[in-house]
């Protein structure tokens, strides 16, 4: 099973295990067996556990519990006096687990009385660790402290040939989890990154070269490895360097892509994208100062290059719209309705500061900052108002830009295999989609019916996108 289908089953674990029967949970807690997520390092699986709280608006706590001590798991030992019979006798008892107490701590922080709590690399803890293990996939405890009802409980391991560590879990303990194994994927990575805004040049790479999405070969000099989250984490830097004006080198990249094949690959390609970074990064294919860009004599990876940047610059125009759109709804719905005054409006600013800082996606972070800017203004209301005009006008100034990019990718590349790809890409971007959904393109809808993409699925992921940004 890949990452996006392992997400899509726990999410529905989740939401079984948390229905009601009256005041009871329909599935009994002894009966709602943890999630064990088995699968290589760094292909998300931590990312989709806390995914999964987001979408379902749960409480989220994550450990990684080899960073643990037996003492801080189940908590320290103290001497108490109790009465047994009539006579008083010393008995040894525990403070909370420190585990435990986290979960208690972010329902009061944040009111969340259902969650999921994420247990990393369950199976690499020590041996005096191993029965306390056991005793929470069989009963939810840590030593005598039971997790919160109301809270999921999900882990992860990797597999033995990943990690040295790693313990075979028994029979007895598996019967007691539902596990689930995960293996690499590159189009559940894709329809992620494509929505993530990994970097462009990344994305096209491994479309030619899905293979190297994870690879990973001991040999004597100890493993050479790539992994998502290696390719993620470099998406992140390659971004900040080219802001600052830095040239990213084969050994900066090596440093992420731990594989010097597959980084020296890499840092051809990246060259290559370079190039269109250098003819269009600016305004001018979006504005229609240019309509087209001379590939003569190009190969088919500088054509396909060149695709994937057009995507990611149309990726980034509809963000940019989508982002003002619902930060206007959001500042409507939950702040400008009836009366305010300066204490709900400050509280409601230092609730939207706090949900930017935690987020880890890009694009909820530039909602959360515009709402701030408008709640932090000298005169909120007529910032609310600014911003409403803003949305209209930026979702208006888009869709021209968007058109002029189609059409200088159609003027470039034709209508062939190149453009098909990026229009299909297109179709896996929510963000897009909602743009189109809200403010239209006859330009793509145009493009994306000629090249015999599925209307179908386009219509219904449109309808899907009405239907979010109305709520």
């Amino acid at each position: 099973m890949n990452i996006e289908e392992a997400k899509r089953e726990i999410k529905n674990t989740a939401r079984i295990y948390l229905l009601k029967k009256g005041e009871d949970y329909a599935i009994p807690l002894e009966r709602q067996r943890p999630v064990l997520l088995i699968g290589a390092p760094g292909i998300g699986k931590t990312a989709i556990m806390k995914a999964i709280s987001e979408e379902l608006g749960l409480g989220f706590v994550s450990y990684t519990i080899t960073h643990h001590t037996r003492q801080s798991a189940i908590g320290l030992p103290f001497i108490s006096e109790k009465v047994y019979g009539g006579e008083k006798y010393s008995v040894t008892e525990y403070t909370m687990s420190e585990i435990v107490a986290s979960v208690y701590d972010e329902i009061e922080k944040s009111g969340k009385k259902e969650g999921i709590l994420f247990i990393d690399e369950i199976n690499c803890v020590s041996e005096t660790l191993a029965p306390a293990m056991l005793e929470l996939l069989q009963r939810k405890k840590f030593g005598p402290h039971k997790i919160p009802d109301g809270w999921i409980l999900t882990a992860a391991g990797n597999p033995n040939e990943y990690n040295r560590s790693a313990n075979e879990l028994d029979m007895v303990t598996l019967d007691r989890v539902k596990r689930i194994n995960v293996e690499p994927d590159f189009d559940a990575f894709e329809n992620y990154a494509v929505n993530e805004g990994v970097h462009g040049a990344i994305i096209s790479f491994l479309k030619l070269h899905k293979d190297r999405l994870f690879k990973a070969e001991r040999r004597e000099s100890g493993f050479e490895f790539v992994t998502p989250r290696g390719w993620e984490d470099l998406s992140y830097a390659i971004t900040e360097y080219e802001k600052l004006e830095l040239k990213p080198s084969e050994e900066m990249i090596l440093q992420y892509i731990q594989d010097r094949e597959t980084a020296s690959e890499f840092f051809v390609f990246y060259k290559i994208y370079e190039k269109f970074y250098q003819i269009c990064g600016g305004d001018e294919a979006e504005s229609g100062k240019i309509d087209r860009a001379d590939l003569t004599d190009s190969t088919f990876e500088e054509r396909f290059a060149l695709a994937e940047y057009l995507r990611a610059k149309i990726s980034t125009i509809s963000s940019r719209a989508v982002a003002i759109n619902q930060a206007a709804n959001i500042l409507r719905d939950e702040i400008f309705v009836g009366s305010t005054n300066s204490v709900s409006v400050s509280k409601k600013a230092s609730e939207y500061g706090k949900k930017a800082f935690e987020t880890t996606s890009p694009f909820k972070k530039s909602i959360y900052r515009l709402i701030i800017g408008v709640l932090s203004g000298e005169d909120p209301a007529k910032e609310f108002e600014k911003i409403v005009r803003e949305a209209k006008e930026e979702g208006e100034k888009a869709a021209v830009e968007i058109a002029n990019v189609l059409r200088f990718a159609v003027n470039s590349l034709g209508k062939k295999q190149e453009t098909t790809t990026l229009v299909s890409s297109l179709t896996q971007d929510t963000v897009f989609i909602e743009f189109i959904t809200l403010f239209r393109c006859d330009e793509f809808y145009s493009l994306n019916s000629e090249l015999l993409i599925d209307d179908g699925g386009l219509k219904r992921k449109a309808k899907e996108a009405l239907e979010r940004s109305r709520k």
